[in-house]
């Protein structure tokens, strides 16, 4: 039989001495490579109060207006009526019953629109009728039935102010153009003009407009109304991951801006002067006492508050998750070479920022079987307020506490993972707050929310400020600048005359 050589033998010794080494060697214990930061105890509160303008505008359509005109106009109006009368006619004194049956038409609908802060009216007109005298001289005289008829354009032109009690005041001009000229056809065949004599007399029915029209409106609704505004205000409003907050007003100064006219609406921009903060209780429910009237510009309100919102730390956590879990990172040393496999990772809030948990597993030089552990990292979120994003900056270890494998991996995380981490794990942020500024425009347009206030169609802007890390959850503080302008009910601000 052919002997073994003294080499082939050592090799095979050597072989079956690292087999069985493999076979013995332990598989490593779980490795905490760093300790764990404190919880956060800290819980974001928003005790920010802002000195806002509620100039809210008050603006009513001359839609409105023109319906409650038609109203008060009726389309058609007719009289009959009979009276005795003496009266001289062409130098003889007839006496008799005079009679008359006549009817006044709107033609066409009244229109309605705003002329440099007046409210220019226009009523087209048609009227048509017959009078007489009865008696045998008048029946001689082809004056027992007499027809009359004409056409005028008129247009009244109302201003409206308020007195210092907030009592509203009008001021009016009214001018009229005949269409069609007024005469009194007389049976023998003579057309008389009646243009100047019923001039005089549309003048004098209409000098006293004025003392009418602002006899038509109710001083007192008007001022309840105003008084309405003139209280402490809590809207409430739901936001994610919050229980119900309520936007608290407290008016400081109120004033008015005037009448003012736009391409579709009278408006008036009652400023209301006001504390606004964002509290988890409404403000109690008390009467003020109304001031003094004050001027202010006619001008859209600003109004600011801020808000907390809170987003779990899942968002986050998804986003940088997809960047390095189930990954393996390499690395050469001169020991040989180095990974790192990243089997989980968990974010939570920490006194100073936010905690990465990693648990991995790490192939070791000279090592066959895997090393499993975890470490703790530190990261502080940063908010980009240009592009609305936020990300995790400043990653670092925590306390070492197995100093030996950090140094063995630490080219691995440094250089790899963690920048993996702040390089992509950036959470876009303005889709949600696109859906908080719709969510409280919707709110705010709400009038089961508000009150009562008609608020048209608000135009919310929301801001991040600031990002305040809790245990569980990433808050958010939010500024929110707004717009509100308020609807009044054209018909709350007269009486009900018809009454």
């Amino acid at each position: 039989m052919r002997s073994q050589s003294p080499h082939r033998a050592i090799g095979t010794l050597l072989f079956a001495s690292l087999l069985a080494m493999a076979c013995t060697e332990k598989a490593p214990e779980h490795s905490q490579l760093s300790k764990p930061p404190p919880p956060a105890t800290q819980m974001a509160s928003n005790t920010q109060i802002h000195q806002s303008r509620l100039s809210t505008r008050a603006r009513i359509a001359y839609s409105d207006l023109t319906e409650l005109a038609q109203e008060a106009v009726p389309a058609e109006h007719t009289d009959t009526g009979k009276q005795k009368i003496c009266k001289k006619v062409l130098g003889l004194k007839l006496c008799g019953n005079a009679r008359w049956n006549y009817t006044v038409l709107r033609e066409g609908d009244i229109q309605i629109s705003g002329n440099n802060d007046f409210i220019a009216i226009n009523l087209p007109m048609r009227f048509f009728g017959d009078a007489g005298i009865g008696g045998d001289v008048a029946k001689v005289l082809n004056i027992n039935a007499m027809k009359f008829d004409g056409a005028m354009q008129a247009q009244v032109l109302l201003k409206l102010d308020l007195q210092e009690n907030w009592c509203p005041t009008i001021t009016s001009d009214v001018s009229y153009q005949w269409t069609s000229a007024p005469k009194l056809e007389w049976a023998a065949g003579i057309d008389i003009n009646l243009e100047d004599r019923l001039d005089k007399a549309i003048k004098k029915q209409l000098a006293n407009l004025q003392a009418k029209a602002t006899e038509a409106i109710d001083c007192e609704q008007v001022r309840q109304s105003i008084q309405a505004q003139w209280t402490q205000h809590s809207i409430p409003l739901d936001l994610p991951g919050n229980e119900t907050m309520y936007l608290n007003i407290e008016p400081e100064g109120f004033s008015f801006s005037g009448i003012r006219t736009e391409a579709d609406k009278l408006g008036l921009a009652f400023s209301l002067d006001a504390k606004t903060s964002v509290q988890n209780q409404a403000l109690p429910k008390e009467a003020l006492t109304l001031p003094a009237l004050a001027r202010s510009e006619y001008q859209p309100g600003h109004t600011t508050f801020n808000i907390l919102v809170r987003a779990g730390y899942d968002q986050l956590q998804s986003i940088a998750a997809e960047q390095i879990q189930g990954k393996t990172f390499s690395e050469s040393s001169p020991a040989g070479d180095v990974s790192v496999t990243i089997d989980m990772l968990q974010l939570s809030g920490n006194p100073d920022g936010v905690t990465v948990e990693l648990g991995f597993r790490a192939r070791l030089p000279g090592k066959k079987l895997e090393t499993p552990g975890n470490v703790y990292l530190t990261a502080t979120p940063v908010l980009d307020a240009f592009s609305q994003t936020v990300k995790l900056t400043d990653i670092s270890l925590s306390n070492v506490l197995d100093s030996k494998l950090w140094t063995a991996l630490a080219k691995v995380f440094e250089g790899q993972i963690i920048e993996q981490i702040q390089d992509n794990a950036v959470f876009a942020l303005g889709p949600k707050l696109s859906q908080v500024a719709s969510m409280l425009e919707t709110q705010l347009a709400d009038p089961a929310r508000t009150g009562g206030l008609q608020i048209d169609s608000p135009k919310v802007e929301v801001v991040l400020q600031s990002l305040i890390p809790e245990q569980e959850n990433l808050a958010a503080l939010l500024k929110v600048e707004t717009q509100l302008d308020v609807d009044v009910p054209i018909k709350t601000l007269y009486q009900s005359s018809r009454k």
